[in-house]
């Protein structure tokens, strides 16, 4: 396996699952959720915590079957604030699959609505960040699939309430220990309360050394006792919560940002001056997949764990909108058979995603070899766009300037919002100003009706994927150039890439109706994308090239996490890529 996470489960006779790694039970065998509701619910005194509130984050230590998160979902959804929002941090080191889960979880049908939608959402034994949404309850949950040193170091948000539920201290003494007690500390704000079932004494000194005020309470069941703890200092004044929001720009990155708004209870004003995707967005069809990099660093966390959300997203919100799974990507250089070969044992990737394949697998035309993403999509961008938008219609204006919270229309002026961000694609180079260097790269695309075509995307330097009615293929690649014009040299090149790897649908091509588009997308010096707010005041989200759709959804919820919580959605590695204020843009 490349991601040993295996928890090695079974279920004992009595039916509790049990980690063979760890040698202990997932929960109580007396009855697993009244124990969660009576030493992590009302340990944390939930759901008094929250009430006048807006929002908290939640932090726990041990995901196991998901049972507290889903007993934690359905007391917020009952008893929440109108529009306020729950995040949740879990973390876990050995993921049990969503079948063994659902077996886990069966024992309670009162929790049925809300398991069933965390099974439907459950993640592969992948390391990294997973993004899982529930916008219904105002719910989202990142889980950190890592060593629990390495998830606390990576997570930059800051707790209202802990769980400490890892498997027992005597059989799992790593998640115990006086430096893991240091970073939950320094994730936690003052005043917030922790809940843990161990009255263990080094358990105890190590969180008052942490800097925690720890109490015995009556334990549940057979456990005599248990711990509540409050986070010591002085508690800070809260910033005030958003209201309302500008994003200007319908296309994918725009639609994301709205999404996100939704989900976290925040009102937003969309700015389009023509209908959402009228630029690099709007074509008829778009591949959803990563960036590819040989190096197991920054970069590749980011791409992987943007991949992952971004399909997850698209599968359970807009099914409809999927063209075609999986991708073929061919050798394109010498260097390329050896970069896949290390870029396939990566661990961010689940086990199955990515895999070599050999000369004439995918279509009978190239001769080269090269990996194939079994996860990836090809997508109707429009269908996604309407999907996000859930039927949110643009202000149709266009956009003359911008201000921390104001929108300049040719009409008049647009005021009053808690932050302004820019997603407009090309319209980025008039509207951001000079802190970020941006390229423009003109792109054409063809869709012909061919019948000799790929039955799956296929890359090559080149892409070219099915639509329902024939081939979209391309796309040229043009620096510096604006033009949205059509032209026939670009389609005579597209043609004639195209004739690499499929001679015969090539030479087809030549010869029927072509529906050819051209559009403006936005790159930046180092290739990586712009999220987070300039030294003007203004949030950005751009140079997403031609990734825009695998990246977006990402990178909304981190613009949008940063706007309303402070704090930074993405692995801590990650941040600096994305920093408008890096050296390199």
């Amino acid at each position: 396996m490349i991601n040993d996470a295996n928890p090695e489960l079974y279920f004992a006779e009595d039916g509790a699952p049990r980690s063979g790694r760890f040698g202990d039970i997932y929960y109580s065998l007396q009855d697993g959720l009244s124990e969660t509701r009576a030493v992590f619910l009302a340990g944390c005194n939930m759901p008094e915590m929250w009430r006048g509130r807006g929002g908290i984050s939640l932090l726990e230590l041990g995901f196991g079957t998901g049972l507290n998160i889903a007993a934690v979902m359905q007391l917020w959804a009952r008893t929440r604030e109108p529009g306020a929002h729950l995040h949740i941090f879990s973390i876990e080191g050995f993921i049990m699959s969503a079948q063994e889960a659902g077996q886990a979880l069966r024992n309670w049908p009162e929790l049925a609505e809300m398991t069933d939608a965390l099974l439907a959402q459950w993640p592969k034994s992948r390391r990294g960040f997973h993004y899982m949404d529930f916008p219904q309850w105002g719910v989202s949950l990142t889980l950190g699939l890592m060593d629990v040193r390495a998830a606390l170091t990576a997570w930059q948000g800051m707790a209202d309430a802990v769980f400490l539920d890892g498997f027992s201290p005597a059989l799992n003494p790593d998640m115990w220990a006086d430096d893991v007690f240091a970073q939950i500390a320094a994730k936690t704000r003052a005043g917030a309360p922790l809940a843990t079932f161990t009255v263990a004494g080094f358990v105890r000194r190590g969180l008052q050394a942490a800097g925690f005020s720890v109490e015995k309470k009556p334990g549940f069941g057979r456990k005599r006792e248990r711990l509540e703890a409050i986070r010591t200092g002085e508690v800070a004044v809260r910033p005030a919560r958003p209201h309302k929001i500008a994003v200007i720009g319908a296309g994918i990155s725009g639609c994301a940002l709205v999404y996100q708004a939704r989900l976290l209870g925040i009102g937003v004003d969309l700015f389009e001056a023509g209908n959402p995707g009228a630029g690099a967005s709007g074509n008829e069809g778009a591949l959803v997949t990563p960036r590819l990099d040989a190096g197991a660093n920054a970069i590749s966390d980011l791409y992987a764990d943007a991949f992952a959300y971004a399909g997850a997203l698209y599968r359970r919100l807009c099914p409809e909108a999927i063209l075609s799974e999986g991708a073929h990507q061919y050798e394109a250089t010498d260097r390329d058979a050896s970069r896949f070969a290390r870029i396939v044992t990566q661990t961010g990737f689940a086990d199955g995603d990515l895999r070599l394949f050999s000369a004439g697998e995918a279509i009978d035309g190239p001769t080269s070899s090269g990996i194939y993403i079994a996860t990836a999509l090809s997508v109707q961008p429009r269908t996604v766009l309407d999907a996000l938008l859930a039927g949110q219609q643009p202000v149709q204006v266009r956009v003359t300037g911008v201000t921390p919270s104001t929108v300049q229309g040719e009409d008049g002026d647009f005021t009053g919002y808690d932050a302004v961000i820019l997603a407009c694609g090309e319209g980025m180079l008039d509207l951001a100003g000079e802190g970020v260097r941006l390229q423009p790269v003109r792109g054409q695309v063809e869709c012909v009706a061919l019948t000799d075509g790929p039955g799956g995307a296929i890359s090559w330097g080149g892409y070219a994927l099915p639509l329902a009615d024939g081939v979209l293929f391309g796309a040229t690649h043009v620096r510096d150039d604006r033009g949205s014009d059509i032209r026939a040299e670009d389609r005579a090149l597209n043609i004639a890439n195209l004739a690499k790897v499929i001679p015969a649908g090539a030479a087809m091509a030549e010869h029927l109706p072509s529906r050819s588009r051209a559009s403006v997308r936005v790159t930046t010096p180092d290739y990586l994308p712009v999220a987070g707010q300039a030294e003007s005041g203004v949030w950005l989200l751009t140079g997403l090239g031609a990734r825009g759709f695998c990246l977006a959804p990402l990178l909304a919820k981190a613009v949008m996490t940063q706007i309303l919580c402070k704090t930074f959605a993405l692995q801590r590695q990650t941040e600096r890529l994305i920093d408008c204020r890096r050296s390199s843009v």
